[in-house]
């Protein structure tokens, strides 16, 4: 056995390992659309019976025994078989991908290549007993006939269908859909041209592989991507439950939260920061008050003046809140906005006193959220303030109350803001 061939066979081994064992984990999550998994379950399972037949064609070929004949040209018309079968369940797969992500169902394109498919299957079959497409020679060597191009054209056919499907779908694909589909598409097509390059070994079979791996491999990544989306929006879910519990306890500050966490959202995206950053305070001003769960509602609704006793109870509520939330160890930011959004610039705020830079820019942004929803808001003592006077007392606290940078950004949305519609 010739190098080539050991190689060959080694290849196509491997390649079949592959496939088998990803075959093996669709099964094994479970977690597939039926339908989805059946084709991308088709998919492995024909490319994996290609690759060993493949093998077994470059292992046997040459020997005349009787036994090597018949695994020879049963391989030889397996690998045709698969490379037939295989276009029929990426098509399946592509169509049914594309659908489910809102894109056109293409109906007669499919039923089309699934005819041509069809055909050339019959074709091959028929081969068998007309002696066309290939034949063997007295040392049990394959060779192609004038009349196999008939195959290789309805392969390509087949093809051309599934890139034109692909090409009028992207947008009902994601980038990494695309790659692989296309990688299918064009990779072995690609080896065949080039692989008589390359000694003589035949690299097409173990194109195919890579690209379906590719397209097990994105299909994966996309269901991932779709569990961390879904993770995130329940606890986003959770914490805007905990916001309504919050604001509950006061009926005149309803919804108070909620504005407080659009407002900080408004500010950081005006400030430049980054679109996780953003989130991470939209979340944390979500539960900017968390620590009033553990203050009386008629507290909290008193309209007359506050005991020092009092005062000190509703002061505590940012270290409340911080301590409930410093055991979200995997989202700081949330202990971070609750504990210091009181703080003042020049130092004067509390609970700890700290002051300029040293305050989170979690928590400066979130001040200013809060104190201007607090102004442009009805309270059971007043009705919201004029949007001058929200204005005038923003502008009057730069550099006290407030960072400069983050309240200059308040005042450009006020200034945007004609009608004065951001208020309560």
């Amino acid at each position: 056995m010739s190098t080539i061939q050991i190689l060959q066979i080694s290849f196509e081994f491997w390649s079949a390992v592959f496939c088998l064992i990803t075959a093996i984990c669709v099964l094994a999550t479970m977690r597939y659309d039926k339908a989805e998994a059946k084709s991308l379950l088709g998919l492995l399972f024909t490319n994996t019976a290609l690759n060993i037949a493949e093998a077994l064609a470059y292992y046997y070929r040459g020997n005349l025994s009787d036994f090597g004949i018949f695994v020879t040209r049963a391989s030889n018309f397996t690998v045709f078989l698969c490379n037939h079968l295989l276009l029929f369940f990426v098509i399946a797969f592509l169509c049914r991908i594309i659908k489910r992500n809102g894109g056109k169902d293409f109906v007669r394109e499919r039923k089309t290549a699934n005819i041509i498919t069809a055909l050339g299957i019959a074709l091959l079959i028929a081969s068998r007993f007309f002696g066309f497409y290939y034949t063997f020679d007295e040392n049990n060597l394959y060779h192609r006939l004038p009349s196999y191009w008939l195959m290789l054209a309805i392969i390509e056919s087949v093809i051309l269908i599934t890139i034109i499907i692909t090409f009028r779908s992207f947008k009902a694909l994601s980038t990494a859909e695309k790659v692989a589909f296309l990688m299918f598409e064009f990779l072995p097509l690609i080896a065949t041209v080039f692989q008589s390059f390359i000694y003589g070994i035949s690299i097409t079979t173990m194109a195919g592989t890579i690209s379906i791996l590719t397209i097990f491999v994105t299909y994966e990544l996309e269901y991932a991507g779709l569990m961390v989306e879904r993770e995130k929006r329940l606890f986003n879910q959770v914490i805007s439950a905990f916001a309504h519990t919050i604001d509950a306890k006061d009926r005149y500050t309803g919804g108070h939260s909620e504005r407080v966490a659009k407002y900080s959202r408004m500010l950081a995206e005006r400030m430049g920061l980054s679109r996780r950053k953003t989130e991470e305070i939209y979340q944390a001003a979500l539960l900017h008050d968390i620590g009033k769960i553990g203050i009386s509602g008629s507290l909290l609704r008193k309209s007359g003046g506050l005991s020092e006793e009092e005062f000190d109870t509703i002061r505590s509520h940012p270290v409340k809140g911080g301590e409930i939330l410093e055991e979200i160890t995997e989202l700081p930011t949330l202990a971070i906005g609750a504990r210091w959004h009181h703080e003042h610039f020049d130092g004067t705020g509390y609970p700890d006193g700290i002051k300029g830079l040293d305050i989170p820019i979690e928590a400066r942004i979130i001040s200013v959220a809060d104190s201007y929803d607090a102004m442009a808001s009805n309270r059971s003592y007043r009705n919201y303030l004029p949007q001058e006077k929200v204005r005038s007392e923003i502008e009057k606290n730069i550099g006290t109350q407030f960072d400069p940078d983050v309240a200059k950004c308040m005042l450009e949305i006020i200034d945007e803001d004609k009608n004065y519609e951001l208020h309560e």
